[in-house]
């Protein structure tokens, strides 16, 4: 009997959002709208504004600088995309955040990109987002679409995170990661995450070494930023743990996806030895569809909207091979794998 073929995955449709910064009393604050219970995509969840890119965001470039502004559009996106869609992807940011928001804002340099990511394949509807940092226009108050805005608030990142964690708020790990992505770069300007934020071209993922009992990748967008490349490991011979997923790309999962299936196996866990985005961005869209335990240190999952499992200091990996848990140091919220 012929096994049914599994039907490929929709290609993800372009899209933008816009995380707009304004100063408060104890430092940057970002707006988070709260998507309604009715809305097709993302219901309930608390976003930055933003949608998908229209067909009219891909009208011509300027007359007086086509190419120059299309080409600008194109470098600040890492050369990833034909400056054609950068500059629609940029409008498309602009659009979304005067017909969401109510704010607009004049020339397209006035978007800082922040990160990329697309929607895991196993998801009926599919986006290639690309997130963008703007500053709050000085007296600008925010207006908002009631059909697609509940409500609003202004907070700080590590709020947002407390919200989060606490079970006040949710959101997808996206959003989360751009929050974390500014308590890392400690920015409080869009100027401030330009200088310390730039997207390079992203190179293809490939295998670094293999032997029977362990594979090590080299990623090229790990944490949701083209051009910054990474590790993960894959561990055991059969039973197989993976170690720090850090690139959520189609292309990095299915390298992944490929090895494990050339070599007869199955991943039963993912480890994480650090919880930021660089360490973590894949964790949840390979282990939603597989039904896995995402393992990681005592307290280091605090901040993660998917739910964790803790494990201690030498505990087992459940792999093939005898490897285990190092706490490094105990408290820290990191993780090492040793021998056993």
């Amino acid at each position: 009997m012929t096994e049914p073929v599994a039907a490929p995955a929709p290609a993800p449709a372009p899209a933008a959002t816009v995380v707009l910064l304004r100063p408060g009393p104890d430092g940057a604050e970002v707006l988070l709208i709260h998507r309604p219970a009715t809305m097709a995509f993302g219901a309930g969840l608390h976003v930055f504004p933003g949608g998908r890119v229209d067909p009219d965001d891909a009208e011509p470039a300027p007359p007086d600088h086509p190419s120059a502004v299309a080409a600008a559009a194109a470098r600040s996106l890492g050369d990833n995309v034909a400056p054609d869609e950068a500059l629609a992807i940029h409008r498309g940011a602009l659009r979304e955040l005067q017909e969401e928001a109510g704010i607009a804002l004049e020339g397209i340099d006035r978007l800082v990109p922040i990160a990329h990511w697309t929607t895991p394949s196993f998801m009926p509807r599919r986006f290639s987002t690309w997130f963008f940092v703007a500053d709050l226009p000085p007296h600008a108050e925010p207006v908002f679409a009631a059909d697609e805005v509940a409500a609003h608030r202004w907070v700080t990142p590590p709020r947002a995170l407390d919200q989060v964690a606490s079970g006040e708020i949710q959101m997808w790990v996206p959003t989360t990661s751009v929050l974390q992505r500014l308590i890392e770069t400690e920015a409080v300007t869009a100027g401030e995450v330009a200088r310390r934020i730039t997207f390079g071209r992203t190179p293809p993922p490939r295998i670094l070494a293999e032997n029977p009992v362990e594979v090590r990748f080299a990623f090229g967008a790990v944490g949701g930023l083209p051009g910054r490349t990474g590790e993960s490991t894959l561990i055991g011979a059969r039973q197989l743990v993976l170690v720090d997923p850090g690139d959520p790309s189609d292309a990095a999962l299915g390298l992944i996806e490929q090895v494990v299936e050339r070599r007869h196996g199955e991943i039963s866990a993912i480890v994480l030895t650090r919880t930021d985005p660089d360490h973590a961005a894949a964790a949840e869209a390979l282990a939603i569809p597989l039904e896995l335990s995402i393992l990681v240190a005592p307290g280091a999952g605090r901040y993660l909207p998917y739910a964790t499992r803790e494990v201690g200091d030498g505990d087992r990996l459940p792999t093939d091979i005898d490897v285990r848990i190092r706490l490094d140091p105990p408290g820290s919220g990191r993780l090492e794998i040793v021998a056993g």
